[in-house]
């Protein structure tokens, strides 16, 4: 057990750095190829790199929808192509650091999804790490000046990757629906018709002229940069992940996960740019709230537990 508590933890910790040095990565990919043709490029390549790996680790019955591939399709392209397409335009009016901050609010969205679905009101521990979350990401995006929520680029473009990440709680969510598969099946299928309709979304695009191809001198100059994102970022982070959350269990990867804006932030000041102190604090507590919600939902879990074992017939 010991060991598989390091081995997970060692992946989670790769996994942060990876996830941490996506949007910044992007920034500078977004100067050469645009959202359209980056995303087609991206997916295509993972897609592929999913499906080899579905075939190989589960047979290529695997490979079969069996009859679910309407769904598939609809999450696939709420995962990758609108969480891609619309992370990627927000991206280019905003900053990296920004992003990660409102990419780490999934976990809330999600609590906040499940409680218009159900109508059953989080614990009162969550919804206060809830408000406590929403207020330090406010503070991020406005750094401490109001008017900036909802005037200029950088509004709109933190609203898109706002949108962007209600997509990727859709795809989260809608493994719920393939109960019978794997998170490699899911994935890898999703992401291949997913990439359909990217593939629909740049020929609109490229033929109305809001896309064009990129030039072949560009993709030269940024090859690492896009290395890492089809490969580091769009495949071998999925993979870790799914190790690691079977070592740790959701939650305690979940909780690893929160640490990703941190990496963005010290990368961003590495590349010269200084965060302004209620940009710090307001990163701090929209971490320090979904770590704590973390806790609290393990808590929940493990008196949840102790009830279950209690309420079983003595033998």
């Amino acid at each position: 057990m010991r060991g598989g508590l390091a081995g997970g933890t060692l992946l989670m910790c790769a996994v942060v750095l990876i996830w941490g040095a996506f949007l910044p990565a992007s920034k500078l990919a977004l100067a050469v190829i645009d959202p359209y043709w980056l995303t087609l490029l991206r997916y295509g390549i993972a897609a592929a790199c999913f499906l080899a790996t579905l075939a190989l680790l589960e047979g290529r019955r695997a490979l079969s929808c069996e009859g679910a591939a309407a769904h598939a399709w609809a999450f696939g392209s709420a995962g990758f192509a609108g969480f891609s397409l619309l992370a990627y335009e927000g991206l280019r009016l905003t900053q990296p650091e920004q992003g990660a901050v409102i990419l780490a609010l999934v976990p809330v969205n999600i609590a906040l999804w499940q409680w218009l679905r159900t109508r059953h009101r989080p614990h009162a521990a969550t919804l206060a790490c809830i408000a406590v979350a929403l207020f330090g990401e406010a503070l991020v995006v406005s750094q401490g000046e109001p008017a900036r929520l909802h005037s200029g680029g950088g509004a709109l473009g933190n609203a898109l990757i706002y949108l962007a990440s209600w997509c990727w709680v859709a795809f989260t969510l809608g493994a719920q629906r393939f109960a019978g598969w794997s998170p490699l099946r899911y994935t890898a299928l999703t992401a291949a018709l997913g990439w359909l309709t990217i593939l629909l979304a740049v020929a609109a695009a490229t033929a109305t002229g809001h896309s064009e191809p990129p030039a072949a001198a560009g993709l030269r100059e940024k090859a690492a940069v896009l290395l890492f994102i089809v490969f580091v970022v769009s495949f071998a982070a999925v993979l870790l992940w799914n190790l690691a959350v079977a070592r740790l269990g959701a939650l305690n990867a979940s909780l690893f996960g929160n640490f990703a804006p941190v990496v963005t932030f010290l990368i961003g000041a590495g590349q010269g740019r200084r965060p302004l102190a209620v940009e710090i604090a307001g990163a701090a507590l929209v971490i320090g709230a979904l770590i704590a919600n973390n806790l609290v939902n393990r808590r929940l879990a493990w008196q949840a537990g102790q009830l279950r074992a209690a309420s079983l017939p003595l033998r």
